[in-house]
């Protein structure tokens, strides 16, 4: 009993992390701006900012960052 309720938690964070990278590749496709994002994911701007960093996706809005992001997005999702 306590094994299927510690998978349906699992698949519950895995579920809220694919909505999250879903958000932030629109944000890396410059469809949408991260306070959007944030919003849209009904989450506070901060604690998506510390998503970003925890795994090691980029804040800024330089081409590189939007490609790294992007890339890092990919990494993240195989994992998932």
């Amino acid at each position: 009993m306590a094994i299927e309720k510690v998978k349906k938690l699992a698949k519950k964070a895995s579920m809220k992390e694919a909505k999250i990278l879903v958000g932030l590749e629109s944000y890396y496709k410059g469809e949408c701006s991260l306070g959007y994002t944030a919003s849209k994911l009904k989450m506070p701007l901060r604690a998506l900012m510390e998503f970003m960093t925890k795994h090691g996706l980029p804040h800024y809005w330089e081409k590189e960052d939007r490609e790294r992001g992007l890339r890092r997005i990919s990494e993240i999702r195989s994992t998932l």
